[in-house]
């Protein structure tokens, strides 16, 4: 993606609007995204109101060393895996001193993927403090470009749901 689609940007703004009405913070640990939701997040003027800093750990020491993933965790499932996925959520939590954090980590292909982890397999996690990590799995079809797209489409709304939810509970 040489140009961040409107859509994405659309969403990236709305996130952004619900958490400084829910006065959260939020932080982003990206592998297979490289970045790209940090990036929505950072296109919207104003976003340094709500939004503390982001990681990407595309290897696997780097999921270790800058967000604390334990090494058990990626030699026992892998680093696309639904354990890891909330371990680098957790560990982008505690390193930004964020509210919520979105992780994500998957295959975007065209290589890498197996009969268990196909291309286009992947994990995201939404950390808050205070919370269990919720995970989910996902798996998008289409180019390489196709399943990053996609998965910078699924974690905003995973960010927006969790923010609106937040909203809500504020409001009770």
């Amino acid at each position: 993606m040489t140009e961040l689609p409107t859509d994405l940007l659309d969403l990236a703004k709305e996130v952004l609007v619900a958490a400084k009405a829910a006065g959260k913070h939020i932080a982003t640990a990206e592998s297979c995204t490289g970045g790209l939701i940090a990036g929505c997040l950072t296109a919207i003027p104003g976003s340094s109101n709500a939004f503390e800093g982001g990681v990407v750990t595309y290897s696997d020491e780097s999921k270790v060393s800058l967000l604390g993933v334990p090494r058990d965790a990626i030699a026992e499932n892998g680093a696309v895996s639904d354990v890891v996925a909330a371990a680098m959520a957790e560990g982008a939590l505690a390193a930004a001193g964020a509210d919520v954090a979105i992780s994500v980590t998957g295959i975007a292909g065209p290589d890498g993927g197996t009969k268990a982890k196909p291309v286009g397999l992947v994990f995201m996690a939404l950390a808050q403090t205070g919370r269990d990590a919720l995970v989910k799995r996902y798996v998008f079809a289409g180019t390489r470009t196709d399943v990053r797209r996609a998965a910078v489409g699924a974690a905003l709304e995973l960010l927006l749901s969790a923010l609106r939810e937040t909203l809500v509970e504020q409001a009770d």
